[in-house]
Parts: structure tokens; sequence; C-alpha cells
């Protein structure tokens, strides 16, 4: 209900229904260039896949969807692609939500003094690399599969050091890997650690692409108590591993390095805008959407509203935005359609939905 209310108090949101703008009935029909915007291309550059269809109905808990509205095991992907117009979606490998346990205790364990919280660490990271490869090795192989779907394995420190991490971003590009995942608030790690500094190294020397979350993110425990998409809005008991400004060292060490962080509508997207005008190795993913009367994305905290969405594109660049949804927790078709009734030029809406995409994945 609070979300609500806070959505209620943007400026543009009208409560009288004697204040709406009279509307006649001939202006609903649908103009010419509305027809026309069903050219553009779509590429979406942030999503996540289930093996099969049971790996996805415990993966996103999400009350009351039907079996025949699941579409993230790889066969649906692909129906759902060809519906809604998508012609590449970017797969972001992560670790299953039920295989998630031992990052539970790991979110606990950093209020310990470092010797024992390092210790306690590696003997998580035995029991997490070995479902972070698992998961990377399956997104090679579906790329090959399907290849209008490209993969982006994940790295974290729990790979077990700087070497092995160095070694898991080599395997997998040899294998058709075209980027990098990392997800600091599911990991518990900050993108500033020296120990990923190697991997970074190695990403810009084989032009690969890293794409990060940046937005809040509930430690793993809360998401256990709450395992639904209501735990993406508990905004407490929240360390803040992926605050935009810890990229800072990263884009100024590795200037060659192309960093794209997502979720660009939710908290701290003023921080991002501070970033893009620093290092123009920076670039942002739309995935999630923006606030709106008619819409409340999965992470409303201090999210930026839809009515200063093109201000704030503009303001980083529309050449350096990118179009990503987070499916299947959520569905393309109402952010497409979010971006597309946006006071932008088709040219920066093509940009925004396909061209930045190939350009900075090299897709």
């Amino acid at each position: 209900m609070l979300h609500i209310l806070q959505l209620c108090q943007q400026r543009e949101f009208l409560t009288k229904q004697d204040r709406l703008p009279k509307v006649s009935k001939s202006e609903y029909k649908i103009t010419e260039k509305e027809e026309h915007m069903a050219d553009f291309e779509i590429i979406d550059a942030h999503t996540h896949l289930a093996r099969t269809p049971e790996e996805e109905r415990n993966w996103w808990l999400l009350p009351g969807r039907r079996a025949c509205d699941r579409y993230g095991a790889p066969e649906k992907a692909v129906e759902y692609m060809k519906r809604e117009g998508i012609s590449k979606m970017v797969v972001l490998t992560l670790i299953p939500r039920q295989d998630r346990g031992p990052l539970v205790e790991k979110a606990k364990l950093a209020s310990l003094p470092e010797k024992q919280r390092r210790e306690q660490e590696k003997k998580i990271g035995e029991q997490v690399a070995p479902k972070m490869r698992e998961m990377n090795e399956w997104g090679c192989e579906l790329s090959k599969r399907f290849p209008q779907m490209v993969s982006f394995s994940c790295i974290s420190p729990d790979l077990g050091g700087a070497q092995e991490i160095v070694k898991e971003v080599e395997l997998r590009a040899s294998q058709g890997a075209k980027g990098i995942k990392l997800h600091p608030g599911m990991f518990c790690f900050f993108p500033d650690d020296e120990v990923m500094f190697p991997a970074y190294e190695k990403c810009q020397e084989l032009g690969l692409p890293v794409l990060a979350d940046s937005a809040t993110w509930p430690t793993p425990h809360v998401l256990t108590v709450f395992p639904s998409p209501v735990a993406l809005t508990v905004q407490y008991d929240v360390i803040d591993y992926g605050e935009p400004k810890r990229w800072a060292r990263v884009a100024s060490t590795f200037p060659r390095l192309s960093i794209v962080l997502a979720h660009l509508g939710a908290a701290w997207w003023d921080e991002r805008v501070e970033l893009a005008q620093k290092y123009p190795n920076i670039y942002f993913d739309t995935s999630q959407g923006f606030s709106a009367p008619d819409r409340i994305p999965h992470s409303p905290h201090r999210g930026l509203a839809e009515a200063d969405v093109p201000r704030i594109f503009r303001k980083i660049g529309t050449d350096r935005i990118l179009f990503g949804t987070d499916f299947p927790a959520l569905e393309p078709q109402p952010q497409i359609e979010q971006l597309i009734r946006m006071p932008l030029t088709d040219e920066e809406k093509r940009m925004i939905l396909a061209e930045n995409a190939k350009r900075v994945l090299r897709l």
C-alpha cells in the first residue's frame, strides 16, 4: 500500500475524474504512427532462463501465474520471442533460487572479523562454485541450440580467487559466451573488490562486456523468509553491495571495458547519472521499467518516474541506454509499451530498443 501511495504523490498522477481530459470516441482509433511502431527491432538485453519448466516454477514463485503463461524455459521463451517480435534475448545465467541456500549463510557473515569471514566464505564458495559453473556451461550450450539467445556467464569471488575467476571467463568465452554477468547483491560482494580486477582486465582484453545488477537487493535470508516477488520490494536489512558508485574505480581502471549497469529506474538513478557524466564506458539497461500511475516496478524504492525518463535518458545519452526487461519475472510487452509511448524520437527508440545493444554488446 505504501508503494501505491508513493506513486500517487507523483506530480502527473490524476486522482479526480473531473481532471481527466475529454476524449471523443473518434480519438481512440489507432494512428498510422502507432501502427509503424511494430517495425522497431527489439533486443531484450536482460533476461534469465530456467533449464526446465519445473525449475522455472521453483525459481520464480509467482502466485496465480498459470502454466500456459510461464515462458522461462528455452522452448517457451522462443515462442514468446516470436509472439512479441523480439529478435534476440541476452540470457544472463544465475544460480536458481532453490540452490541459493549457501548464499543465505554468506549474507550473515558481514559482521564477523575479516579472517573468520574469509574462512567461512571459502567454505560457502566450495558449495556455490559448482552450481555457477553448471549454469554457465548450460548457458553456452543454450546459445548454440538457439542462436537468437546470447549467453552471458556469471562470475563472483565464490569461484575461488582471482585466478579461478579468470579461468572461468576464458573458458566460457571459448565456449561462446558473449559477456559476463555480475550480481553483487545476490553473491554478497562489492564490485570494486580487487579480487575481481584480474577478471575485468581479462574481459577488457577479450572484448567481453560486463552487465551487473545495480539496484537494491534484500540479503538472501530475506528472500527465504519472503520467497515471492514481494521480497524484491522489502527495503530493510539491505547491504548495498550493488550501489552504482562502487563501479567508479572499475570504470576508471579499465577504460576500454564496457560496463552495463542494470535497472536504471531503480534506486540510485541519480547516482547513475553522475557516473555516466564521468565515465563514458558505463552504460545502463532499462530492466524492470519505470514508475508510473499504471505501473509499479519490482523495485519502486526511490524509483525513477516515467515522466522524467526522457530527460534522464538524454542527460546520460540515449546512445548509452539498452532496453531490457528481467524476463520472465517481468513480461517484456508492458515495458515495450512503456518505452514506445514516451516522447522520444523514432531514432532514439530504435537505438534503445536494439541498436545500442548491437553496438555495446557486440551482437
